[in-house]
């Protein structure tokens, strides 16, 4: 049914359980894993320089990025998928420019199921942090599946 699945990684819980969910897909399907992170070196701005390991706020989230993309290949690996393509964006705005860039890479490269995580927020939550999967719903046309979080990350 679905050939291939961009499925959004950032290290937390919900995406690894959206990650997770996302290979049991591709392994039933015989389908491609795109793991796409989006990197957004302004949440490395709060950060002192003296305390960046890295040349740059882009830098630090790149590298972030790439050990988040590697952690989550292992995963999928391990659950047994074997067509895996892993892409790093990076958008320097805000939650709203990144989940375009996730939208439109899915878009350019074929995919045909959009997997992401959710912490399900609600009220004051809501409201002060956004929902990166609503954004990322109210501008894309593909189909989504979208993973709630579970246990502790839910009332964060």
């Amino acid at each position: 049914m679905y050939k291939h699945l961009v499925v959004a990684v950032d290290g937390s819980e919900t995406s690894l359980n959206a990650l997770k969910h996302a290979a049991d897909l591709a392994m039933v399907n015989n389908s491609r894993l795109t793991l796409v992170h989006v990197a957004n070196p302004a949440e490395y701005m709060a950060l002192a320089p003296e305390f960046l390991q890295h040349e740059s706020y882009e830098a630090a989230a790149v590298a972030q990025g790439t050990e988040i993309l590697d952690d989550a290949e292992k995963i999928a690996r391990e659950c047994g998928v074997k067509d895996i393509v892993r892409h790093l964006l990076v958008a320097n705005k805000g939650a709203r420019e990144m989940a375009q860039e996730l939208v439109d890479y899915a878009d350019e490269n074929g995919a045909d199921l959009l997997v992401l995580g959710t912490h399900g927020r609600t009220g004051l939550m809501h409201l002060l942090m956004g929902s990166f999967a609503e954004t990322v719903m109210r501008q894309s046309h593909l189909p989504l599946l979208i993973i709630r979080s579970q246990g502790e990350e839910e009332n964060a």
